[in-house]
C-alpha cells in the first residue's frame, strides 16, 4: 500500500510540476527517457524530396513511450497535445523540427531529438559558348539552409560553390562529350544531406564559340526598313547595333537568341533615306562577361533611271572594306554583271527593249559569302524612234466568213514584245480614212461591222511599239468588190488590196452547190460575161483573186451571184392544117424549166389545158378541130432556178 500511494503521489506530484512548464525539451529538472531517431542520437538530417517526404522511425528505450513529432511547446498529455503511440512519420516540408518523447513507464520519462528537413537545392543550368555549361543557385529559402554546394559536372569532376548571393560556377567540358548531366548537392557541416540531389535533363553542349555570331546578309526593304539575316550560337544572346552616317554605334533595340540563322528586322530606321552599318554585339549570358563584336555590313541603295533606249544605275560606294569582293547586277532575278572595282558606282544597261519592265538590285559581295542587297527597283524602258511601217499589208474576204481580214507582219524595226496595230478605214473609195479599231499584240484584224458583198473598203495600218511611237501608215488596201454592172457582166474594182499594184486576176466559177468548176485567168480585165464561157448555164458564183506585183500571197474578193434572166417567145397565131408547118401554137425560151397552158375563148371559157406547154396546142377541142377566130392564152412558167412568172396574151387560129 505505502508503494501505491507513493507512486501516485509521485505522478500527482509530477504531472503538475510539468504542466507549469512552457517547453517540456529545455526542463532540466524532468526526469530523462531515451529514444533513436533513424538509429542514431544525435540530430538527424534528411531531404523531403518531391512528393516523398522525409520518413523517421523512432526507437525507445523506455516502456510505455508515446511521441509529438512535432513539438513546438506545451503539456502534450493535454487533450489535442499531440502524443501518439505511432513509431514512424514524414516531414514534407523543409524546416527544424523536435521529436518529444513521454514514456508514462512510473518516472513520467520524457527526452527530445532534433530533426532537420530540406529541400533539393534549386539551380538552373545552361549551355554557354565552346562547350561550357554553367550552373546558377538562386539564393532562396531553399539554399539558405545549406553552407555550401557541390556540382558533380557529370565528366569526373567536380566543383564547391560557396554560399553568396550569386552562385554560378562556369565548367567546359571535353570534345568527347556532348551532352552534359549534372547533379548538383547542397552540404552542412562539410558532408551532403542525404537524398538532397538533385540531377539536371541532359544539356547538349554548344560547339560554336561565341565568335561565330555574325550577319550573314543585310537586305534593304522598298519601305526603307532593313532585313538583317543573323547567325547565332546557342546560349549567347546578339544585340543588333547600328550606325547612321558615320556615326557611332548604338543600339537597334533588337535582339535575337537562336542557334540558327534568323532573320531580324530594324523597322526604326529608313535606309532609302540614309546610310547605315549593322554589327552585332553578342554576349553568352554565362559568366563569360567579355563582349564580341560581330563583321560589319552596311545597307546599299541603288537608283534606276530610265534613259532613251537604255536603263542607268547608280549607287554610293561601298565603305572601305578589306572583305570586298565586288558588286553584282542582279536584273529580274539573274545576275546581269559583276562589277569588282569597289570605285564604280554606275552602270549603263542598253540591252532593253522599249516597254518592257525591268528590276534591278545591287548586290555587295563580301569574303564568306556575306551580302549587302539594295531594295528591288524597277522601270519601264523608254525609246524615242519610230518603228518602220509593217510588212507584207493586204486585206482579203475569208471564204467561209465573208469577212474582210487585214493582214500584215511585223516591222523590221523599233518593235516591241508588246505593241498595238491601228487600223484606219474609208467606204466605198473615198479617201476619207478614220480610225476604227486598236488591236493589240497580232498582226491580223477581221473587220466584223464591213459587208464585202455590198462595197469595197480601203484600209491604212499604222504599227504602235510599246513606248506609243507609231509607224508611218500604209498606202491604202481595199478590198476587191465583185458586182455586176450590166446584164451581161461580172465587173469588180481597181483599187489594189496590196501595197503594190496587182500582177493580174483571176476568175473562179462555181456552180449552183457552190463548187469549184473553174479558174478563168482575165489579165488585168475588170470585167467578164459570163455567156462566153456557157451560154445555156442562168446561174453562176464569180470569185475574183488577185495577185500582187513582184511577190507572193492573194487577195480574194466577194462572192457574187450571176443570174440571167430567162427568156419566152410566144407565136401570135398558127394554122393546124397538118402541112407541117405552124401547126401547134407552144411557147419557146431559154432556162425554162416547167410551165402549164390554157386556152380560152373570147368569152373567158377553158377550152384546153395542159401541163406541160412546149407540147403546144393543135387546135382541137376534144378532138375536134376549131374553129378560126381569136383565142385567149393563159401560160404559167418556172426558169431553171425556179423562179415563176405568167405570160397572158391573145392568138389566132387560122387554117
Amino acid at each position: 500500500m505505502r508503494r501505491y500511494l507513493l507512486f501516485l503521489f509521485s505522478c500527482v506530484c509530477f504531472t503538475g510540476v510539468y504542466a507549469q512548464q512552457i517547453n517540456w525539451c529545455t526542463n532540466s529538472n524532468a526526469a530523462q527517457g531515451g529514444f533513436k531517431v533513424n538509429g542514431t542520437n544525435g540530430t538527424v538530417k534528411g531531404c523531403a524530396f518531391q512528393n516523398n517526404g522525409f520518413e523517421v522511425t523512432v526507437e525507445g528505450t523506455v516502456a510505455n513511450d508515446t511521441y509529438v513529432f512535432d513539438y513546438r511547446g506545451g503539456d502534450p498529455t493535454l487533450p489535442n497535445g499531440g502524443l501518439t503511440n505511432v513509431k514512424k512519420f514524414k516531414y514534407f516540408k523543409q524546416g527544424t523540427y523536435q521529436i518529444l518523447q513521454f514514456a508514462s513507464n512510473g518516472t513520467g520519462s520524457i527526452a527530445c531529438r532534433t530533426v532537420e528537413v530540406y529541400y533539393p537545392p534549386n539551380f538552373t543550368v545552361r549551355a554557354c559558348s565552346g562547350r561550357q555549361v554553367q550552373v546558377t543557385i538562386p539564393d532562396d529559402s531553399t539554399a539558405q539552409r545549406y553552407d555550401e554546394f557541390r556540382i558533380d559536372w557529370g565528366d569526373g569532376t567536380t566543383s564547391l560553390v560557396s554560399k553568396s548571393s550569386n552562385m554560378k560556377s562556369l565548367h567546359a567540358y571535353s570534345s568527347a562529350i556532348s551532352t552534359a548531366n549534372v547533379l548538383v548537392s547542397g552540404l552542412v557541416g562539410g558532408e551532403v544531406v542525404g537524398g538532397c540531389v538533385k540531377p539536371s535533363a541532359g544539356i547538349a553542349l554548344n560547339t560554336t564559340p561565341l565568335s561565330s555570331v555574325a550577319i550573314r546578309k543585310v537586305t534593304v526593304r522598298d519601305n526603307g526598313t532593313v532585313a538583317i539575316l543573323v547567325r547565332g550560337t546557342q546560349g549567347a544572346a546578339a544585340e543588333v547595333e547600328v550606325s547612321e552616317n558615320n556615326g557611332t554605334y548604338r543600339s537597334s533595340g533588337q535582339l535575337m537568341t537562336t542557334n540558327d540563322t534568323t532573320t531580324v528586322i530594324v523597322s526604326n530606321i529608313n535606309a532609302l533615306n540614309n546610310d547605315y552599318c549593322f554589327r552585332l554585339s553578342a554576349k553568352d549570358g554565362c559568366e563569360n562577361t567579355s563582349t564580341q563584336l560581330s563583321n560589319v555590313v552596311c545597307a546599299t541603295n541603288l537608283e534606276v533611271t530610265a534613259q532613251n533606249r537604255q536603263n542607268e544605275l547608280k549607287w554610293k560606294q561601298y565603305p572601305t572594306d578589306p572583305n570586298f569582293l565586288g558588286y553584282r547586277i542582279v536584273r529580274n532575278s539573274s545576275i546581269a554583271q559583276v562589277v569588282p572595282s569597289i570605285a564604280t558606282t554606275t552602270q549603263i544597261d542598253a540591252n532593253v527593249v522599249c516597254g518592257e519592265q525591268y528590276c534591278y538590285q545591287l548586290v555587295v559581295q563580301l569574303s564568306g559569302g556575306v551580302e549587302s542587297v539594295s531594295s528591288l527597283k524597277c522601270v519601264k524602258a523608254i525609246s524615242n524612234i519610230i518603228p518602220s511601217g509593217v510588212r507584207t499589208p493586204s486585206v482579203s474576204v475569208d471564204e467561209s466568213t465573208q469577212k474582210i481580214h487585214v493582214i500584215s507582219t511585223s516591222p523590221t524595226s523599233g518593235i516591241t514584245n508588246s505593241y498595238k496595230l491601228v487600223y484606219l478605214r474609208s467606204d466605198d473609195g473615198s479617201n476619207n480614212f478614220k480610225e476604227i479599231a486598236t488591236q493589240s499584240n497580232s498582226f491580223l484584224y477581221i473587220d466584223n461591222e464591213a459587208d464585202p458583198a455590198k462595197q469595197s473598203y480601203c484600209y491604212k495600218i499604222q504599227y504602235e511599239n510599246a513606248c506609243g511611237n507609231r509607224s508611218e501608215p500604209t498606202p491604202p488596201l481595199c478590198s476587191v468588190y465583185l458586182t455586176s454592172k450590166t446584164t451581161s457582166t461580172v465587173d469588180w474594182t481597181s483599187q489594189s488590196p496590196f501595197e503594190v499594184q496587182v500582177n493580174q486576176y483571176e476568175l473562179e466559177i462555181l456552180d449552183e452547190q457552190g463548187i469549184l468548176v473553174d479558174q478563168v485567168p482575165v489579165g488585168g480585165n475588170l470585167s467578164y460575161n459570163p455567156e462566153v464561157y456557157n451560154p445555156n448555164q442562168q446561174l453562176f458564183r464569180y470569185r475574183i483573186i488577185a495577185y500582187p506585183q513582184g511577190g507572193a500571197g492573194a487577195s480574194y474578193s466577194n462572192f457574187f451571184v450571176f443570174q440571167r434572166e430567162a427568156t419566152v417567145f410566144v407565136p401570135d397565131a398558127f394554122s393546124p392544117n397538118d402541112d407541117n408547118i405552124n401547126d401547134k401554137f407552144a411557147p419557146k425560151g431559154q432556162f425554162l424549166d416547167t410551165s402549164k397552158l390554157i386556152i380560152y375563148n373570147r368569152w373567158g371559157q377553158p377550152l384546153f389545158e395542159t401541163d406541160n406547154a412546149f407540147d403546144g396546142w393543135d387546135g382541137k377541142i376534144n378532138g375536134q378541130p376549131a374553129s378560126e377566130g381569136t383565142y385567149i392564152y393563159r401560160i404559167e412558167i418556172k426558169d431553171s432556178l425556179g423562179k415563176g412568172f405568167v405570160k397572158t396574151g391573145t392568138l389566132l387560129l387560122a387554117r
